[in-house]
């Protein structure tokens, strides 16, 4: 799966400097170990790549379940004005299955061409013990799903190890992206 080119027209540059694109971390509330993982890894990368070059990953989501049920819009928004979309899933798409109408937004924002959203990366967390044909079944279409990057997972750090070299790739993209138009505009 092919990332989407930088749309720099969605940028956001901010009076410190920083070209900031957005990462929408979209995980169910028993996930909140796993989503943290994530925001460690974004730092992470922050620190060692993205901010020497003066660019920032802006990692945005909801905490709490309800924050998506109550807040649907502004969290929609959210989804679309990101630039990154990261989907942590494991057997529990949160109330009303909002945390999957939230997947399948982000799909939409990247195929449309308007739209800053680039990637849309789900990592799977292992779940051995599930049984319920709906869950097992998504699971499955997941795991068959070509437009999206998947990554299955059993750990903490290897969710944070996988998530790193995941954005290393994105803010290395955004480097480049942000240097050629540079060169180009001299």
């Amino acid at each position: 799966m092919a990332i989407q080119p930088i749309r720099l027209c969605w940028v956001v540059t901010m009076p410190h400097g920083f070209d900031m694109h957005r990462v929408f971390i979209s995980a169910p509330g028993d996930l909140g170990r796993e989503r943290h993982a994530c925001q460690e890894a974004i730092a992470a990368v922050n620190e060692s790549t993205a901010m020497p070059a003066k660019v920032l990953l802006v990692t945005v989501g909801v905490r709490e379940d309800e924050h998506i049920a109550g807040s649907r819009s502004i969290v929609s928004d959210n989804v679309r004005w990101s630039t990154f979309f990261i989907q942590v899933f494991a057997d529990d798409w949160g109330p009303k299955n909002l945390f999957r109408k939230l997947f399948y937004l982000a799909i939409e924002c990247r195929d449309d061409a308007c739209m800053p959203m680039r990637e849309v990366v789900v990592c799977l967390k292992d779940a051995p013990q599930e049984t319920e044909p709906e869950i097992l079944a998504f699971r499955k279409e997941l795991q068959e799903r070509k437009d999206v990057r998947l990554f299955r997972f059993a750990s903490h750090d290897a969710l944070m190890a996988h998530l790193a070299e995941v954005a290393t790739g994105w803010a290395q993209a955004i480097v480049q992206a942000k240097t050629a138009a540079s060169a180009a505009a001299c």
